[in-house]
């Protein structure tokens, strides 16, 4: 038998939000925000949405605008393959956004993505720790 660390090098902050997160039944999400979506920007999009939300439970790709229908045909093929869902972002009224394509939920955070992302976006950095301080209570 054997056990290794995998985390002792990881981020303190990262460290911290995992003791608070735990089993307990949260949900990280992933948020990849576009002006406007076409087909001459929709692959580009997609794929930084799949980079960027590799570690959350859902992860969604957010337009203001979404051209036309090849584009929305090709966000769907791209969802059967990536998971990664489409949230059309309604600007005026937040609160009236649709989602378009339901996001592929993963079962895990993760979290060794969470501490490359944490080490090199203070951003991520900053989210983390909120997770943390709203897990805390």
């Amino acid at each position: 038998m054997g056990l290794e660390d995998g985390g002792a090098h990881w981020d303190r902050a990262v460290k911290e939000c995992i003791a608070h997160y735990g089993d307990k039944r949260t949900r990280l999400w992933s948020f990849e925000v576009k002006k406007a979506l076409n087909m001459s920007n929709v692959r580009e999009a997609f794929f930084q949405a799949v980079s960027n939300s590799s570690w959350a439970n859902p992860g969604y790709l957010v337009a203001a605008k979404i051209n036309d229908g090849d584009t929305m045909r090709e966000l769907r093929m791209l969802n059967a393959a990536h998971g990664i869902g489409v949230i059309q972002l309604d600007v005026v009224n937040v609160s009236e956004s649709q989602i378009l394509i339901p996001a592929r939920e993963g079962e895990w955070v993760d979290w060794n993505r969470c501490n490359r992302l944490a080490e090199e976006n203070a951003d991520f950095r900053r989210y983390v720790k909120l997770v943390k301080q709203v897990l805390s209570g």
